[in-house]
């Protein structure tokens, strides 16, 4: 079979030989395949003088024909030949695939090929000739490429195939953003499919571009396209009787919403004032700016900000909004402006010289609203007959009661030449409640809310803001986390992005921002907000009358006042009521602010607390997790370790233990932490460091040496779960001998239990029973039922695998009955017996009784179904799913062994895996799917190799046996699977009965037995 050689020019190049990744020792190799790929041949002397102009002639050739020496050798291969002395050519008997080359040839067909410019991010030092041709040839291919890309467009639109239209048109836009031809093109495209709300959407994203980057706005003809899609939104929102159904990102649907709603004002038809609510700093105020922007020439705007320092002072905020119409009155000739000012002084005197005496208004009786609401009702209707007029109130929730009550009063009476905007936090407040309600009710307001960006909005953001190169899905994640989405944060995160600063400093913007949110709380609302910011999650109500000492009544009184001032928010955690933070950043920031010693203290309280509210039996791994963080901000690090192994023991029970006991099917303090193999050795190695680190500084060795004994365990297990077995089995054999030493009969008899786990993995029964027995003894010794019950178990596995199905079956309903003595212990050991049910429905598979085994698989598998035994599931899923097989039953066979694979794929657990492999590519071979064949037997392959187990390995020939012999029935052609199937289907046969256990695997082996007639 010929090598085949890829070389992708456009985008990031890559060389590429028989679809492996080829990198080169230095780059002008690389640089002297490019440039044959593309001439097809070059001089010696052309290649020399262009790869080392620096060097003399001599040099230069010497240079070149090591380069070609090194890539021959490199791939073992002659890759690049000389047909003479002179001429080099790429060797003509490759399989050759050059995408400028298919491109060239036939360009409409191959659009996809330009994934971007020619050579992107390929540069050679000192080699300004080569330079040179690589510019031309980008130049040459990006206008070839617009061409065809433009007249594959217009040819696609008069076919009307569409399919492609829009991408094609986008990759116009992405070589040349400043293009604005490309958009009216896409926005003409949209209008003809009436897709209106993606051209107004085009046109923001345009608009925004244009202003941050040229400082412009789009041209005339570009306006004149939005404004037609404009007024199709508005007649159908018309006929319809509603907007927008669609989402877009950046506010594009609220944006529509408001620009909708100015169109219908301006063309005097059906309107409504608008208020944009959301938490601080969502972009209320922002998004109110972008919609006067694109008003401002139409309308007379006036605006004014409402501020919480004079939220007691009566009408401040209307002082900015009569300044404005004094203006207006002054330029114009529709009022006289000596009789406004008369009016306006005697009603309202403090407007223009005496605003330092100001005065609460509780103390002020001076002000009568009636006669001030009639005065600017007229002026502003007045005024609002020759220009429309548009009025911004910000923060509308600081405005006092007057200005509220004066303000329901101008829009009750104004006419319809005027319009207000409003923006307002999502907090609770009488007056403000009672002014939206009676206005929503009279039809004159209507509220456009904002939430948080999503994550992928979040995501889209930054990718805008920042450099791709700097961005990765860490970063992404970590913004997110600190930002939530809101918009204030995430330009300030931006920055600090910008500035290569640590995303843990909080800038000076965020400072002030959150220190205003926390400015008018009262003594016992700051105590309530300082003692939840010590909770990195929630705290619950129950935990706050404790440790505060109150009653609960009194706390969710408090509590309620937050929630009001948008600062706290309930939750509902498992029927008891909990409350956290609205947003992340305001926790943060008054933890900050507290001494490092009262938080010492206070978190011990805490931890201490928690402590006590531990059952026996408690399995909420989270609240483990919960002590050991306490425990470590109140600078405890003996306590912090202890709890930490104490939630990793749990985790790693509850999702890496074939068969855990004393699981519920309420997972909720785990449900969350399905920690990949990664993380739990990053754990690992993180109480390692605190080991060492303690070991160097603490006098309670005696504590260490147990908390080093726990660490030893959980490592151990934990490797020889995943095939570690060297490391895994050093460890697991140091817990024995410091057990005996420790005389600490708990983690002895565990040793003992991983011990024989790791022989039943590696398939070695002889070994595995000494273990058991020894386990044996120490349970009865210790009078240990359950550890009795389930080494009973084992015991029966270890008969199966020694070929004594009577014992075994004697022994594993021995171990059911242990667990069976009441209701109570039956449902805490279900999946035990599960287990057992499990090696039962082995005994019947191996005995070719199918159906009665795939019975003993389904009690299995009830017996898990509530308990959320993932790792156990997995095992029984994949046994039934091979008895259904037996029996030619292959639709339901996939369905189990699907079910399976989706439980892998969430734990990346290895146990067992092959065997699920090996009978999905055989189902895929009677559906005949080579795609799915190839992925299962490479996955199959590479699991067993892994786990370094016989039968995994014997499962995976007994596959491809079949399916080699399979596939040779239906005509195909071996030498084509040759990077999946190196040999015959006779020898795979052979093999496979070699490394498969003669009394587990007798119905693979007689299926082969009978196939290849042995």
């Amino acid at each position: 079979m010929s090598n085949s050689l890829r070389c992708k020019l456009f985008g990031n190049p890559e060389i590429l030989l028989n679809n492996q990744l080829i990198l080169f020792s230095f780059s002008k190799i690389d640089a002297l395949i490019y440039y044959l790929a593309v001439t097809k041949s070059a001089s010696r002397d052309e290649v020399a003088g262009l790869l080392w102009p620096e060097k003399n002639d001599q040099n230069a050739k010497k240079n070149l024909r090591n380069a070609i020496y090194q890539a021959n050798k490199m791939l073992g291969i002659e890759i690049i030949s000389s047909p003479n002395k002179a001429i080099l050519v790429l060797n003509e008997e490759l399989n050759l695939e050059i995408d400028v080359v298919d491109f060239l040839e036939l360009p409409q067909s191959h659009l996809d090929l330009y994934t971007d410019e020619f050579l992107k991010g390929f540069y050679l030092k000192d080699c300004e000739s080569y330079e040179f041709w690589m510019v031309k040839m980008r130049n040459f291919y990006e206008k070839k490429f617009l061409q065809e890309c433009f007249k594959k467009i217009e040819s696609d639109i008069n076919n009307n195939e569409l399919d492609e239209v829009e991408k094609n048109i986008q990759r116009l836009i992405y070589i040349d953003e400043f293009d604005e031809s490309n958009y009216q093109l896409l926005m003409r495209f949209y209008q003809t499919n009436r897709r209106h709300g993606k051209v107004v959407e085009t046109y923001y994203n345009l608009s925004n571009l244009l202003k941050i980057e040229l400082g412009i706005t789009p041209n005339k003809d570009t306006r004149l396209l939005y404004e037609t899609s404009l007024e199709k939104l508005n007649e159908q929102s018309n006929k319809e009787k509603q907007r927008f159904n669609s989402l877009f990102h950046g506010r594009t649907e609220e944006l529509q919403e408001i620009e909708v709603n100015f169109n219908c004002f301006k063309n005097n038809q059906n309107f409504y004032s608008i208020v944009i609510s959301g938490e601080a700093g969502i972009g209320k105020s922002a998004l109110a700016n972008v919609a006067l922007d694109h008003i401002q020439n139409d309308f007379l705007i006036l605006e004014s900000q409402c501020y919480q320092v004079e939220e007691n002072y009566a009408f401040r905020p209307w002082k900015k909004i009569i300044d404005g119409l004094s203006e207006i009155i002054k330029e114009t000739d529709q009022i006289e402006p000596k009789l406004w000012d008369e009016v306006i002084l005697k009603i309202f005197p403090r407007f223009e010289d005496h605003l330092s005496e100001i005065k609460p208004i509780e103390n002020d009786d001076r002000f009568n609203l009636s006669v001030l609401s009639e005065v600017l009702i007229d002026a502003i209707n007045r005024i609002s007959i020759t220009k429309k007029m548009v009025v911004l109130f910000d923060d509308i929730q600081w405005m006092d009661r007057n200005s509220l009550d004066l303000l329901t009063s101008i829009m009750l009476h104004t006419n319809e030449n005027v319009l207000f905007v409003m923006t307002s936090r999502n907090v609770k407040k009488e007056n403000l409640d009672f002014f939206l309600n009676n206005l929503t009710k009279c039809g004159l307001i209507k509220e456009v809310r904002l939430n948080p960006f999503s994550f992928d909005e979040t995501q889209e953001f930054i990718c805008k803001k920042i450099s791709s190169d700097a961005i990765t899905p860490e970063l992404i994640q970590n913004v997110y986390r600190h930002t939530e989405g809101n918009l204030f944060f995430l330009i300030e995160y931006i920055t600090l992005l910008q500035s290569n600063s640590n995303l843990n400093t909080m800038t000076v913007k965020m400072k002030d921002a959150l220190k205003n949110r926390f400015l008018y709380l009262t003594e016992e609302e700051q105590i309530l907000v300082n003692f939840v910011s010590y909770f990195y999650d929630y705290t619950l109500l129950d935990d706050l009358v404790y440790l505060l000492e109150k009653d609960s009544l009194d706390i969710i009184n408090l509590m309620e006042s937050l929630i009001e001032k948008n600062i706290l928010k309930e939750l509902n955690i498992n029927g008891e009521i909990g409350m956290t933070f609205t947003h992340i950043k305001l926790r943060e920031f008054i933890y900050l602010n507290q001494s490092i010693g009262k938080k010492r203290i206070i978190h011990n309280k805490i931890a201490g607390y928690l402590e006590s509210k531990l059952a026996s039996d408690s399995i909420d791994s989270l609240l483990y997790d919960n002590i050991s963080y306490h425990y470590r901000k109140g600078n405890n690090p003996l306590k912090e370790l202890e709890y930490k192994l104490k939630y990793l023991e749990k985790y790693l029970s509850f999702y890496h233990e074939l068969f855990p006991v004393d699981i519920q099917g309420d997972d909720s303090g785990t449900d969350n932490l399905r920690f990949n193999q990664e993380q739990v050795f990053k754990q690992f190695d993180k109480i390692k460091n605190s080991l060492k680190t303690l070991d160097a500084k603490s006098e309670n060795h005696e504590t260490l040496a147990i908390l080093e004994h726990q660490y030893l365990y959980l490592e151990g297990r934990y490797l020889i779960r995943y095939g570690e077995y060297s490391e895994g089995v050093s460890d697991i054999k140091k817990v024995i001998a410091q057990s005996k030493d420790l005389k600490d009969s708990t983690y002895l008899l565990d040793g003992y239990k991983q011990m024989i786990y790791y022989y039943i993995q590696i398939d070695a029964p002889e070994k595995m029973i000494e273990y058991i027995e020894l386990a044996l003894d120490l349970s009865i010794k210790e009078n240990n039922h359950q550890s009795i019950g389930v080494l009973l178990r084992l015991k029966g596995l270890y008969y199966i695998m020694s070929g004594n199905n009577i014992v075994a079956e004697k022994l594993l309903k021995e171990s059911i009955n242990t667990f069976m003595l009441t209701k109570e212990i039956a449902d805490k050991y279900a999946v035990n017996i599960a287990a057992a049910y499990n090696y039962l429905g082995e005994i019947r598979f191996n005995e070719n009784h199918f159906s009665e085994s795939y019975d003993m698989f389904l009690k299995a598998i009830e017996l898990c179904s509530d308990k959320n035994s993932l790792s156990s599931l997995s095992v029984f899923y994949t046994n039934a799913g091979a008895a259904l097989f037996a029996q030619g039953k292959l639709s339901e066979s996939k369905e189990y062994l699907l079910k399976s694979r989706e439980i892998y794929q969430e734990l990346k657990t290895f146990w067992k895996r092959p065997r699920l492999d090996a009978y999905l590519a055989m189902i895929y071979l009677e559906e005949k799917n080579e795609k799915e064949i190839k992925y299962y037997l490479e996955k199959g392959k590479e699991f067993a190799e892994r786990m370094g187990n016989n039968r995994d390995i014997g499962i995976v020939e007994f596959a491809k046996a079949v399916v080699s012999k399979g596939l040779v029935a239906n005509g195909e052609r071996l030498e084509d699977w040759s990077d999946w199937l190196k040999r015959s289907p006779e020898e795979y046969a052979k093999n496979a009965i070699d490394h498969l256990n003669r009394y587990q695997d007798t119905y693979e082996i007689n299926l082969l037995k009978e196939k290849f007639d042995f």
